[in-house]
């Protein structure tokens, strides 16, 4: 039988939080207020960095953008564009920028798109391993990445029942499908400066809207109530998207159990 992620956190007014507004965190943001259009959500933009030319080639600014913070050159054009509030931040990520002041610290989405092992390490320790609170993380080299979505950082959590039915409550957090996020070292060279921005040898000039498109649909399904996937993978070397769906037998394979077919029992009862 197929297996879908919980989704009840995303249907009444969710709060989703964008860490990272470069490459791909760019494209999510000004996406998710196309997603939204006409429904509460509050979306919140997190990064510290600023905009500098050599960006304009692959993200998601313009040429007045150049020197201003990305979260708030981003959060200021997209309210005006689709007339809602987006909030932003120009601090590095911290768990209070997930939720409403004086509710619950546990509900909403997070959507990684900062490529560094210190901003998923953080995200990973916010998550409060009950169903309320996910984490989409989005990574990505010159011609390749990966989507990964999970809510539990913890392997121990993972001993109660994660499914109900058809529904997946638990699922392995992006740092426990692939814990080398939190030690890798990125091979890509650095961002090159403006004279050669049109070099096309770092990365691939369309990756970021690939993966950003990926994130968009994992959200768009997940709001739906229809999304079975774990992890996305793209190669766009052989233009392929290689899914990794959520299973009682991939959850216990990515914690190390070995009762997969006993759990997959239990919860189909």
């Amino acid at each position: 039988m197929p297996y879908y992620l919980d989704n009840t956190f995303l249907l009444d007014n969710p709060w989703i939080t964008v860490v990272g507004c470069g490459g791909t965190g760019g494209f999510v943001a000004e996406g998710l207020c196309r997603l939204f259009q006409g429904r509460d959500a509050t979306i919140v933009l997190v990064d510290h960095d600023r905009v500098e030319p050599h960006n304009l080639l692959r993200q998601n600014f313009y040429a007045e953008d150049v020197g201003r913070f990305k979260s708030q050159a981003l959060a200021d054009r997209l309210s005006q564009a689709y007339n809602r509030a987006v909030g932003y931040s120009v601090y590095p990520f911290r768990e209070e920028d997930c939720h409403y002041p004086g509710l619950s610290s546990h509900d909403g989405l997070v959507i990684g798109c900062a490529d560094n092992a210190a901003a998923r390490r953080a995200m990973a320790e916010c998550l409060p391993s009950d169903p309320c609170r996910w984490l989409i993380d989005a990574g990505n080299d010159t011609n390749w990445g990966q989507v990964l979505i999970g809510n539990v950082a913890e392997p121990v959590f993972l001993e109660e029942p994660p499914f109900t039915g058809e529904t997946c409550h638990l699922a392995p957090a992006p740092t426990l499908q692939r814990p080398d996020l939190l030690t890798a070292v990125s091979t890509r060279p650095p961002d090159v400066d403006c004279a050669a921005a049109f070099d096309l040898t770092d990365q691939d000039p369309t990756i970021n809207q690939m993966m950003a498109s990926l994130v968009l649909q994992v959200v768009r399904r997940m709001v739906a109530g229809t999304c079975p996937f774990l992890a996305l993978y793209l190669d766009m070397d052989q233009g392929t998207v290689s899914p990794s769906y959520v299973t009682p037998e991939a959850v216990a394979r990515l914690v190390g159990r070995t009762d997969a077919g006993r759990t997959a029992q239990l919860n189909a009862i």
